[in-house]
């Protein structure tokens, strides 16, 4: 029965998608793949000489085969009213002709049937209630006219087939009978002992069924604890065992392995903006191109979320070959891959590890790779790198210094030195700038250049801003006490402390005079259009009576529709703009024009850099407000400062 139906089946359903062709004006894809389906049961004619053991499973296959042939055709020809849902009255006798009418027949019959049509609901669902209408209604009588005749002539096919069968089994039947009646009249021993060795037989049938039953679940639970479910490649169990192995080969033969981490960039925005369902399928994309660009002999492996290992057997060294590889790659990666109208784009970065000989460490490779990916992704994604001892000693000092800022925080020392800052005119001290330092317990005063970065990729850059400032409120409250002439402070703040929703509260909590504190923001926070959270803060930092100013002016963003939307009380003249203004005529021009400029929106302008009085004298007449740098003062702890204003040592460098 399963042979005759899948020899004629295809034949009596080929009307359907051949008229379809004609009648769909744009058949593709949607024809092309219900014909594929409709001929594909040809396919079980060879399979089920190849695998006969494996029959019940290729039945359950031919009857899910069939399940998607009628959806597909129903869902994009007419929907819930389409003519072809009258094949799905075919699909259940099928099933019990293919595998009898017992129990577990009926519920994967069953379960097949629910599962279609929740699929099919969910699709007319997600595609807003509504069904293609890929061709007219009209033309969908024609369509039901071709269904009708083909589902009648495989039916009346398959029950006069059926008929025949059955009819020849019932003759065969009573022949059996009336045998089996002449053996029980000759001899009752006989009878018996036939009887014995059918029990014997359907025993040894039974054994045999459970045992391929117990070999097929096993290689099937061995092959999922060996692939990732989503791709079918290799997962990291699997990659262990084969780098063991290949480890032992090089030990043998002196050759190597070559190791290339590949993770993709870009890959979160995906699923961020499209989904997971797209990013599933860029995943899927991006497994067969890899196995599609590497060698037969490469060994591919999914080890993450989205990061790929490619394993090569090398007999030396040659870094320039694995390199044009590499970058083949991530050439390949980052062309775009249309998804449902839209055009996804991912980069790579490959990071790149080898080991020759006796000196092949799988676990070490794995380490390097992804030591050179993580390094590569610092500094610049989308090209590949090659593990050295070098970068293994700058992330070692990395992550020491990292480990050092986290202690450092904890001890409490991370402390603030502070520069005065001059008025251009009177050369009197109108405010301090508050500076963080690192007094680390072996390595003295550390300036920010040695950790700024690194706290800032822990994200506590936040939290010694917030120290920094405590500090400098506090030690503004104390030389008040003390009677010292510093008006205010100036505090730099980064953008990830300024976009803080705690920030204004902890700020109420303060205690300072309105017109004592001011904030110092890196000009590169504010474009034409910023932050909602960040102009927020800022309105209410205003408030409070904290003033705000730009710092490094010049090398950043800002525009004049900035200026004037964020209005600072000042802005603070980059220090490359103020060093050349004695041999650059260009550079006074434009440090002139910058002044003017805040002079005409009511900015007061600092220079800060300032290492010669001879500046100081320049930025003076070119009408600048206050001036700062090593020329007046270099930045010192608090009571260097205090001892500093009393003594009133600036009026000896001025």
């Amino acid at each position: 029965m399963f042979l005759i139906s899948h020899m004629f089946g295809p034949i009596t359903g080929a009307p359907i998608p051949i008229s379809l062709f004609v009648i769909d004006p744009a058949p593709s894809p949607q024809v092309p793949i219900l014909a594929a389906s409709i001929f594909g049961f040809w396919l079980f004619l060879p399979l089920i000489k190849l695998l006969p053991r494996s029959y019940g499973a290729l039945a359950q296959l031919s009857i899910l085969n069939l399940n998607f042939a009628i959806l597909w055709g129903s869902y994009h020809y007419g929907g819930a009213s389409s003519p072809f849902l009258m094949w799905y009255v075919v699909m259940p006798m099928l099933a019990f002709f293919y595998m009898g009418a017992t129990l577990v027949t009926r519920l994967v019959v069953l379960s097949q049937l629910m599962l279609g049509l929740s699929i099919f609901v969910a699709a007319y669902i997600f595609h807003g209630e509504r069904f293609p209408d890929n061709i007219p209604l009209e033309n969908m009588v024609y369509a039901g006219m071709v269904s009708a005749f083909s589902a009648t002539v495989y039916a009346f096919f398959m029950a006069s087939y059926y008929a025949s069968v059955v009819d020849s089994q019932s003759e065969l039947i009573k022949e059996i009978a009336r045998h089996e009646k002449t053996l029980e009249e000759l001899t009752e021993a006989k009878e018996e002992m036939e009887q014995a060795n059918a029990a014997l037989i359907n025993a040894k049938n039974l054994a045999e069924a459970r045992n391929r039953e117990l070999e097929a679940t096993r290689a099937s639970l061995e092959y999922n604890a060996l692939h990732d479910a989503l791709t079918g490649l290799p997962n990291r169990r699997f990659l262990d065992h084969v780098l063991a192995q290949y480890a032992e080969s090089c030990r043998r033969d002196g050759s190597g392995i070559a190791l290339l981490h590949v993770d993709l960039d870009r890959f979160k925005q995906i699923n961020d903006t499209l989904g997971h369902t797209a990013g599933d399928n860029m995943l899927i994309y991006v497994a067969k191109l890899i196995k599609s660009e590497v060698g037969e002999d490469d060994f591919i492996a999914r080890v993450g979320g989205d990061e790929f290992v490619i394993v090569s057997h090398v007999t030396e060294e040659n870094n320039e070959a694995l390199s044009a590889k590499a970058d083949g790659l991530i050439e390949k990666i980052r062309q775009p891959v249309p998804y449902q109208g839209h055009l996804c784009r991912v980069g790579a970065s490959v990071g790149i590890a080898v080991g020759m000989g006796e000196k092949v460490d799988p676990k070490s490779l794995l380490v390097n790779s992804d030591i050179a990916l993580y390094r590569v992704k610092q500094r610049a994604k989308g090209h590949s790198e090659f593990f050295s001892e070098e970068i293994q000693r700058e992330i070692v000092d990395t992550k020491r210094t990292a480990d050092d800022i986290l202690r450092g925080i904890e001890q409490k020392e991370f402390i603030s030195f502070y520069q005065p800052q001059f008025d251009a005119r009177t050369h009197e001290i109108v405010g301090v700038e508050a500076l963080v330092r690192w007094n680390h317990p072996t390595k003295g005063i550390l300036a920010p250049s040695h950790f700024l970065g690194i706290a800032d990729d822990l994200n506590v850059l936040g939290t010694i801003d917030g120290i920094i400032l405590d500090r400098a409120i506090a030690d503004l409250e104390h030389w008040n006490t003390l009677g010292l002439a510093i008006p205010k402070v100036a505090v730099n703040v980064s953008a990830r402390r300024l976009n803080d929703r705690q920030l204004i509260d902890n700020l109420r909590t303060m205690k300072f005079r309105p017109g004592t504190v001011s904030f110092e923001l890196v000009e590169s926070v504010f474009l034409d259009e910023t932050d909602e959270a960040i102009s927020s803060n800022i309105e209410q930092i205003k408030e409070l009576g904290i003033e705000i100013e730009i710092d490094d002016f010049g090398t950043g963003y800002a525009s004049i529709v900035s200026l004037l939307k964020l209005n600072p009380k000042r802005l603070k003249i980059d220090r490359q703009f103020v060093a050349p203004v004695l041999i650059s005529l260009e550079k006074r021009r434009l440090v002139s024009s910058i002044i003017d400029m805040g002079k005409s929106l009511g900015i007061e302008v600092i220079a800060e850099g300032i290492e010669t009085m001879e500046q100081a004298q320049i930025l003076k007449e070119l009408g600048c407000d206050v001036l700062q740098g090593y020329a007046f003062a270099k930045p010192m702890t608090s009571v260097d400062l205090e001892r500093f204003v009393e003594q009133h040592q600036w009026r000896q460098a001025s």
